[in-house]
């Protein structure tokens, strides 16, 4: 089939077979990895990557395959970026030093990708990827391509601003979803006898089992609300239902005591029922989780919070503790004395911090000097637009905790993508950004108006696979 053949159209741009094979891949690629992944944990997500995708049917009802359903990801892809860089380059828009540089470290990494895969060259790489007739050329030009779209995205994305009264409107229209609830929770699991067949295979519990432990934990639920109806503590009745580790969590009187999530953000298990207009504070009730067990929930309040924010500026000082290489050469993690002597730095650096001015610049000359995070130090440790959705749980629990004040400081724990332990951080609020309930509700619009826009701009600009496009899969 020849490469420069047309395979597709959108709008009055014509994209070739290697253009389109691009996207084919991309998705095919990508979706094998998800798989193959899933396998991994023991886990079948319905497609199996030793196979053809044009051997494997997506949809029985419409016959398609799932060769039919990435090219149909492909098309939407190829789409959706020649819509964008158009809209770029019509609004002037060009690429910032940050895609430049990541357009480069992609291209860097291709040397090291065809050697791990023994492709014996980047362009042979580039072909068991991307397809027969990708080069490197075009691959840069493409991948160029994609990384102006994202970004023109979320400029546009941004672009889209409201106004207070704009923004109160949406929220009389949500209140369930921007509302903050204050609610306690616990799971109680259906129990199920461990058996195997002769093999040692997991054997799976029949009908009856499954009533009968679903029947069990739905009585368990049952007497544990009358426990808290009668005046026993939510936690302290979940003890009497739970295995001895959920237990001991609950233990804790706080623990699994939920304050400040907005209703959107609930766990769906529940949402509805915590969400509903109706809810009186001690309300209580057990919801079924199908084939495995119920969850008991205790409904405590609900308001407009005006005080929670959903983005910060803050400082930290991050001070790694030290580690002992291994006798084959790899580092061990720190040991209780290496971290405690991390501790007792960071504890240092804050109480030197106190004695002096304890203003924000001196905090960030501290950082300068000894911060151990190299891509914040030269900023003096700052982390900007910080939001409490994608920072680890004990910079959330602490930097977003109800009362917190510009100043404040406190020394927490560094971890790992394992959430090992390896050294403690400094922290320093700086100053705060949106309220919580207004940034969601900016979001929703925002995203809304974005779809609005893109689709307009798919109606004028529709796409379509020619006959040769059609044929990628076969390739």
């Amino acid at each position: 089939q020849n490469a420069n053949a047309t395979a597709a159209t959108v709008g009055d741009q014509t994209y070739t077979t290697t253009e389109v094979s691009y996207y084919y891949y991309s998705v095919a690629n990508g979706f094998t990895q998800q798989a193959q992944a899933y396998q991994q944990m023991g886990m079948d997500m319905g497609y199996d990557p030793s196979l053809s995708p044009s051997e494997q049917t997506y949809n029985e009802e419409e016959g398609t395959t799932y060769a039919d359903y990435f090219l149909e990801q492909a098309l939407d892809q190829l789409q959706q970026v020649s819509i964008l860089c158009r809209e770029a380059e019509a609004a002037g828009y060009t690429l910032s030093a940050e895609g430049e540089q990541s357009i480069q470290d992609n291209m860097d990494a291709l040397y090291t990708y065809s050697v791990q895969s023994n492709a014996g060259s980047e362009e042979s790489y580039l072909r068991m990827i991307y397809g027969r007739n990708m080069t490197k050329s075009l691959f840069k030009e493409l991948l160029t391509k994609s990384i102006l779209a994202d970004e023109y995205a979320a400029v546009k994305s941004e672009s889209f601003t409201y106004t207070d009264g704009e923004l109160d409107d949406y929220y009389d229209a949500h209140a369930a979803d921007l509302d903050s609830y204050d609610y306690r929770f616990c799971y109680i699991n259906a129990e199920f006898e461990d058996k195997t067949d002769e093999d040692g295979n997991t054997v799976e519990p029949t009908e009856e089992e499954t009533k009968a432990a679903m029947d069990a934990a739905a009585e368990k639920a049952d007497k544990m609300i009358a426990e808290v109806r009668g005046g026993t503590a939510f936690n302290t009745a979940a003890q009497d239902y739970l295995d001895e580790t959920s237990a001991e969590s609950y233990s804790d009187p706080e623990y699994n005591h939920k304050t400040g999530d907005l209703g959107s953000t609930v766990t769906s298990t529940y949402r509805e029922w915590l969400t509903d207009d109706s809810r009186q504070p001690g309300d209580l009730t057990s919801i079924e989780v199908e084939n495995t067990g119920y969850c008991v929930v205790q409904f405590l309040g609900r308001e407009k919070d005006t005080d929670s924010y959903q983005t910060m500026n803050y400082r930290s000082i991050q001070i790694l503790a030290e580690t002992t290489p291994s006798e084959d050469g790899s580092t061990a993690l720190p040991t209780e004395d290496q971290l405690a002597a991390a501790k007792e730095q960071a504890q240092g650096l804050l109480d030197q911090w106190k004695a002096g001015d304890a203003t924000a610049d001196s905090f960030a000359a501290l950082a300068k000097e000894n911060s151990a995070d190299e891509t914040t130090k030269e900023n003096g440790g700052l982390h900007e637009d910080a939001n409490r959705d994608s920072l680890d749980a004990a910079l959330t629990d602490w930097l977003f905790a109800q009362g917190r004040q510009v100043g404040d400081t406190t020394v927490v724990e560094s971890t790992d993508s394992s959430g090992n332990v390896t050294g403690y951080q400094v922290l320093y609020v700086e100053s705060f950004g949106e309220i919580q309930w207004k940034y969601q509700a900016a979001s929703s619009l925002r995203s809304e108006d974005y779809n609005q826009w893109y689709e307009d701009l798919q109606a004028k600009y529709p796409a379509e696979l020619t006959e040769e496009g059609k044929a990628i899969p076969t390739l």
